[in-house]
């Protein structure tokens, strides 16, 4: 299986079914239709020119995927940003999450980035177990805050701190361009 950055043309319809799944099936994302292919084709552009997308492919199948992008609009908060991970359910409890997850953070670090935050709607014990292990702590739950497959849902966020723990009397350098591996990853 390889690591490697999405290719919006290539990559998007398979990442779409994977994601659909996750809109139609569940509660895991608020989204409450699927976005069609040229949407979410837009979206990998639109995120790649900022941020990390990275897919999971198994011989030619794309069993999941990570990416990261910003977290709110205000200036002060660039150098936080938001990280999501979904797997195709044929491939869970693989190890793929932390496989994806992994160069995504590096990635993320290596851009100048300060930390990285997750929403996760609960319960969903596989994905807070997995951002748990990779060092994610809590930091609140917003409760009832959507509706979504007949019920109000919680999310739980979780934050993540990248780079050295400073404390700078000046802020530090702005999160510069996308980072890219040099090569994909193999697992």
């Amino acid at each position: 299986m390889l690591v490697r950055h999405a290719d919006a043309e290539r990559d998007a319809a398979a990442c779409l079914d994977i994601y659909a799944r996750y809109v139609d099936d569940s509660p895991v994302s608020f989204e409450e239709q699927t976005p069609s292919l040229a949407e979410f084709t837009q979206r990998i552009q639109r995120l790649t020119r900022t941020h990390a997308f990275l897919v999971a492919e198994d011989d030619g199948r794309i069993a999941g995927y990570a990416y990261s992008g910003p977290h709110r609009d205000r200036p002060a908060y660039r150098w936080a940003t938001e990280a999501t991970v979904y797997i195709d359910p044929d491939y869970h409890r693989r190890g793929l999450g932390r496989a994806l997850y992994v160069p995504l953070f590096e990635l993320l670090e290596r851009q100048g980035y300060r930390s990285v935050l997750a929403g996760i709607t609960v319960p969903n014990d596989g994905s807070v177990g997995l951002h748990r292990a990779l060092g994610f702590e809590e930091v609140g739950i917003y409760r009832r805050i959507g509706w979504k497959a007949g019920a109000w849902r919680d999310v739980l966020w979780m934050s993540k701190q990248l780079g050295p723990d400073t404390h700078e009397l000046q802020s530090p350098a702005s999160p510069g361009a996308p980072v890219h591996l040099t090569q994909p990853i193999e697992f």
